[in-house]
């Protein structure tokens, strides 16, 4: 759907967080596709969260760095993708803050920072209701059949709660005392942890009595080498595709052990040490280097 770091690019070197599009048409759009019902806690399937997730990429990218789009992006995201999307956007909301808090939108006015401070009031307390929402299967990436395998959503997980933990620092960078605390969203996220873990851990049953056209990978090896003869394929026959590289970057995780694939996916010491207690990773997690 989109990369942070396409999202987080600058739209120019004079003006690199673009234009204040506060009170524009195209906000009202996103706001009428989302159905805003302030009551509402869980995902609201009457949405256009397609609509909405597009749209503020596209505003965020082309035209504003603005801190509702990215929060709306964040819930969207949430809905459409489950904890990779949750994580993803609060991320966005993280970098645009840490790189262009002098300029990203709402500007500062005579109140101060109060404008920002709400956008990121709202995220911090929807975060854990889109973290219940995620448990509980709601939301278009989580139909039937949908839902992604236990390693997959535990992977997920920790990388979601690497966002919480990355966002919470940059809020306290930012804004001391003033800002809001992602405490409630990590508390969420670490009640999932043990089922999430022990789902992982767990081994198959068996395999799915459904049938299917193709051989189903019935060990680690097997799936690793399908993802490779996936990303082969993509390159050879759409090289301008993404696919490739991201079948090839699975396929390069599904051969690491979960403490190596998380040194190199949270940077910060305290958030892999806290992820490190709660999977009870042991002596695995500590550096090899």
């Amino acid at each position: 759907m989109f990369t942070i770091e396409q999202l987080l690019a600058p739209l120019s070197r004079d003006h690199p967080c673009g234009e204040d599009i506060a009170f524009s048409p195209e906000l009202d759009a996103i706001a009428l596709a989302r159905r805003s019902d302030l009551r509402a806690v869980g995902t609201r399937p009457d949405a256009d969260w397609d609509f909405v997730a597009r749209r503020c990429a596209q505003l965020i990218r082309l035209r504003s760095k603005n801190l509702k789009l990215a929060v709306w992006l964040t819930e969207a995201a949430a809905i459409n993708a489950g904890m990779r999307g949750l994580g993803d956007g609060l991320l966005l909301v993280a970098g645009l803050c840490e790189r262009y808090w002098d300029s990203v939108f709402p500007l500062p006015d005579e109140q101060g920072c109060e404008l920002r401070i709400g956008h990121l009031c709202w995220i911090a307390a929807r975060t854990p209701q889109l973290l219940a929402a995620i448990a509980a299967g709601a939301g278009p990436a989580f139909g039937a059949g949908a839902r992604p395998p236990h390693e997959t959503r535990l992977l997920d997980a920790c990388h979601c709660m690497g966002a919480i933990t990355e966002l919470e620092r940059v809020i306290d960078a930012r804004l001391g005392a003033a800002g809001p605390s992602m405490s409630a969203a990590q508390r969420s996220l670490e009640r999932m942890m043990p089922a999430l873990t022990a789902a992982a851990r767990a081994q198959p049953e068996g395999p799915a009595s459904a049938p299917v056209a193709w051989a189903p990978a019935q060990t680690r090896e097997h799936a690793v080498a399908q993802l490779r003869e996936a990303a082969a394929f993509f390159r050879r026959t759409e090289p301008d595709s993404p696919v490739a590289y991201l079948a090839e970057k699975a396929a390069s995780w599904g051969e690491q052990p979960l403490h190596v694939w998380l040194h190199g996916v949270v940077n910060d010491p305290a958030a892999f040490a806290q992820l490190a207690r709660m999977l009870d990773l042991g002596a695995d997690a500590k550096p090899s280097h």
